[in-house]
């Protein structure tokens, strides 16, 4: 009964919160009303209202405020606090019997608790036969075999996609896909990128690089790839392909560089490094390294002789420790970087 007040009266302030919605029948997101989200990205969404045994809770993951409904409804509809009051009361679950004013110390709601059903349908790249496509693409892109193992195989993609996120409202057909998966400090699976394969040569493997990317815990804002394979008491290096970072040791993955806006709090006090592609006629890529630069990161702007892409390109030609060696012989913050963006870009 409890949860199906707290339900009716989310229900009633809805209209007054921005893009509300219900992901699932116990989770619904929203604009967070206290913080007022992202003021640069009006389509973000960081607040959750999610069921904790016979109650529901609010978390922004944008504030950090954690609170229950009464409190919430104190913060943002205080009309319907004496309403919301009275049927608990009548419920016989009154306020008064917790601390309603006290901010909930939180723990993220455990939405993958099935993680087996996000790899089962998968088959995992070392169990695959030495002949087949997915092996084939992966020995082309020279990925290292020690990674194989955490990286996986499907023939129908838009069928798993369904099992990753049956929210997603894109159509994703029946096709074969190199699959990424994300996992969060437990173990857990909380997203997944599928890469189509690559034809016979490498040519053709780099021009038809396409990436689907799903969350399976939509209460992630941002996924990471390898976050917790990184060691944070040393440098860490920020790519932003998954394949990409698997050459370099102690290497995450953005996931796009649109990413920088979020870092994770895991590496607060790390030292990181920034590695973005190497497309000085990209405008996007070179706001992006201004960005960085201008918070105060370091970045590794490429040297104008070389004209390969990205690290995985550049692994046709280089030793993994050449290329480690070549980012950080050019790795620079402060003035010192903004002079090295300027003769690299070309826009």
């Amino acid at each position: 009964m409890s949860s199906y007040i707290d339900k009716k009266f989310i229900n009633l302030v809805s209209g007054t919160l921005d893009k509300f919605a219900w992901k699932k029948d116990t989770l619904a997101n929203c604009r967070c009303p206290i913080c007022g989200d992202s003021q640069k990205n009006k389509n973000k969404a960081r607040g959750f209202f999610y069921q904790k045994n016979n109650d529901y809770l609010f978390k922004c993951h944008n504030c950090g405020i954690g609170c229950n409904i009464n409190t919430f409804l104190k913060r943002v509809s205080p009309s319907l606090v004496k309403e919301y009051r009275l049927e608990k009361f009548k419920s016989g679950s009154s306020e008064s019997k917790r601390k309603p004013e006290t901010m909930l110390s939180f723990k993220k709601p455990e939405f993958n608790k099935h993680n087996l059903n996000f790899l089962s349908p998968l088959t995992c790249v070392n169990d695959l036969k030495s002949k087949h496509p997915c092996v084939e693409f992966l020995n082309l892109r020279m990925i290292p075999k020690q990674y194989w193992k955490y990286l996986y195989f499907t023939d129908d993609f838009g069928a798993y996609s369904r099992i990753l996120d049956p929210d997603n409202t894109a159509y994703i057909g029946r096709e074969p896909r190199l699959v990424i998966p994300f996992f969060n400090k437990k173990n857990e699976v909380v997203g997944a990128q599928g890469r189509s394969l690559a034809l016979k040569d490498e040519a053709n493997a780099r021009a038809t690089a396409k990436y689907i990317t799903l969350k399976a815990d939509k209460s992630i804002e941002r996924l990471w790839y390898g976050m917790w394979r990184a060691d944070p008491k040393k440098p860490v290096y920020i790519v932003e392909g998954p394949l990409d970072s698997l050459f370099i040791p102690n290497t995450i993955a953005m996931v796009g560089a649109s990413a920088i806006d979020q870092m994770p709090a895991r590496f607060q006090h790390t030292k990181m490094i920034f590695v973005l592609d190497n497309e000085p006629r990209n405008p996007q890529i070179v706001r992006y390294n201004k960005k960085l630069i201008d918070m105060g990161h370091n970045v590794c702007i490429w040297p104008t002789y070389n004209a390969l892409k990205d690290i995985n390109d550049m692994v046709y030609t280089m030793s993994t420790k050449s290329i480690k060696k070549l980012i950080d012989e050019n790795t620079c913050s402060g003035l010192a970087a903004e002079l090295r963006l300027k003769q690299w870009s070309k826009v």
